[in-house]
């Protein structure tokens, strides 16, 4: 069995789609005005109206890079139009995750929606001026379809779906050009992959080989959670990435920050193992590209 096709037995595609009213409005005639008192051209200046405060809307903007941070974060990159790769080792824990993200943020929109809006459109001749149209202002059961967040999850194509009626030649020659991109494509999903760990790893050990350097707490923790994360977005199920994941585990996490900050041999022997854990990467990264340019 090929890799690709392996591939379409343990992991899906997502796309995340997330819409948001951004509270601007252009304003046509105060555009004309600024230009023209400006003695310059048209299409120099453009006045877009902040309908609402910034505030307003602040936390449901919170809440979709919530969504998409997780997104990002629990996915590998597949098609260029957005669309990522979900292993079936993640799915369950990704899709609760991310419908008590996607349920705060609706809460956001409703909160808005039932409160904030309505008290900036009731203030909104004060606080515009002359800037001020009330057919600026759209309904609130209108507004509500402008905040959507919504994930498409599609099985992963191979070439053998594939299947137009045109010579056999030609189908075979597209059926290539396919898997040729399919492969393409797990090479840098995986290499997406060995670049996370790469960095996190990198990075810790440029900053303990540095005495002098600050370094957080977070430093040694978000290499923990990666570490955890690294088995379900191993696509291949490649032996050599659980081998440096084991060794990262072993060597890496669970150090106490305190202990690495008080201790100057400690910290220097971490950062040596971090170093020599980075060389032995590269070796492997080399094998997808695009990976260690991404690190």
């Amino acid at each position: 069995m090929s890799q690709i096709h392996a591939l379409t037995e343990r992991a899906m595609v997502l796309t995340l789609s997330i819409s948001q009213w951004q509270g601007y409005r252009l304003d046509k005639e105060a555009s004309r005005k600024v230009v023209e008192e400006a003695g310059a051209a048209k299409d120099a200046a453009r006045v877009n109206k902040h309908l609402v405060p910034k505030e307003a809307l602040a936390p449901i903007g919170t809440a979709a890079n919530a969504i998409r941070d997780h997104f990002y974060e629990k996915t590998l990159p597949w098609y260029d139009n957005g669309g990522r790769l979900l292993t079936n080792k993640l799915y369950m824990p990704f899709i609760e995750q991310h419908e008590r993200l996607v349920s705060a943020f609706n809460d956001a929109v409703n909160h808005f929606l039932s409160v904030e809006y309505l008290r900036a459109r009731e203030k909104a001749a004060f606080r515009m001026g002359d800037l001020f149209k009330s057919a600026d202002y759209p309904m609130v059961s209108e507004l509500r379809y402008r905040f959507r967040a919504t994930l498409e999850i599609a099985p992963l194509a191979t070439a053998n779906d594939f299947r137009v009626q045109i010579d056999e030649a030609h189908v075979e020659r597209v059926r290539a050009d396919i898997e040729k991109a399919a492969l393409e494509r797990v090479n840098k999903a995986q290499g997406d992959m060995w670049a996370r760990l790469a960095k996190a790893v990198g990075h810790m050990a440029d900053k303990f080989a540095d005495p002098d350097a600050i370094f957080r707490d977070t430093t040694i923790h978000n290499l923990a959670e990666l570490v955890e994360l690294i088995p379900g977005l191993n696509v291949l199920e490649d032996p050599a990435v659980e081998e440096i994941r084991l060794a990262v585990k072993a060597k890496l996490v669970g150090v106490d920050p305190k202990d690495v900050r008080k201790d100057p041999a400690y910290r220097q022997e971490l950062a040596g193992e971090a170093k020599a854990i980075v060389e032995k990467m590269s070796g492997f990264m080399n094998a997808f590209g695009g990976a260690q340019q991404a690190a």
